[in-house]
């Protein structure tokens, strides 16, 4: 989670999107497992308000572990998004994580300029009191862990095909990343007793060991493949193992 609906513009990556789709107010619920055992609850809300005075969308995930689960592992994530409605570009993105003895707080501003290039103001604040912060400029839109997934949602996937490959800039921990997003084909899965036929995409890390490019999984995302795009099943990578998050 530490690392984790409608139009994305992202002409950038080539991609061809949605017609039209109109942003609409949503709350979709997953139960949280980690193996067979179902471990907490989360919870991805989508709703339309205003930040600093301009019209936005609000996209926010809540994870929780339940008290049985916190004998393993804990976690308390509230991960929020704004973007525009004319053109899903992020404006604001925040994140309040408390995972074991870690505790992060991140608060990110997005800003594209007149010049067409965009720029991140990122800081985190750590435990002890002491703020990271850096501002960046790309020549592409930052996105982050959750605009990414709205991003998955929001593909026309026909002329996608298996093993396509986007690249594209993600904050995290004031820091911006290369991240890519790897369609791998459609999955059927089966969840809370219903079958869906689902878009599959890997969220990763590319990076290098002993000369050899590898990748590192973040995130998988199943999406189901229809004109709804609704998130079915979320895997998200920790330090100690796998999380699924399944559509209730």
């Amino acid at each position: 989670m530490k690392r984790i609906v409608t139009i994305m513009m992202l002409a950038f990556f080539g991609m061809n999107l949605a017609a039209q789709t109109a942003w609409k107010n949503e709350v979709l619920d997953y139960g949280l497992y980690i193996g067979p055992v179902k471990a907490g609850e989360a919870r991805l809300t989508t709703k339309k308000t205003a930040w600093k005075g301009q019209d936005a969308v609000m996209m926010q995930l809540v994870a929780r572990t339940t008290k049985a689960a916190e004998k393993i592992f804990s976690l308390n994530d509230t991960l929020t998004t704004y973007v525009r409605p004319a053109d899903a570009a992020p404006i604001h993105f925040q994140k309040h994580c408390i995972e074991e003895d870690d505790i992060v707080f991140e608060n990110d501003d997005f800003t594209r300029l007149d010049d067409g290039t965009w720029q991140g103001r990122l800081s985190k604040t750590y435990k002890d009191g002491h703020v990271k912060a850096k501002t960046v400029n790309s020549k592409s839109p930052i996105y982050d862990m959750i605009s990414v997934v709205a991003y998955a949602r929001s593909m026309d996937t026909k002329n996608l095909h298996d093993g396509q490959r986007m690249n594209f800039k993600l904050a995290d921990a004031a820091e911006v990343l290369d991240e890519s997003l790897i369609f791998m084909g459609k999955e059927t899965l089966k969840t809370n007793g219903k079958k869906y036929s689902c878009l599959k995409f890997r969220l990763v890390e590319p990076y290098v060991e002993k000369g050899k490019k590898k990748d590192r999984d973040i995130l998988t995302i199943f999406v189901s493949d229809d004109a709804a795009h609704t998130i079915v099943e979320m895997d998200i990578k920790f330090k100690v193992g796998t999380a699924k998050a399944k559509l209730l």
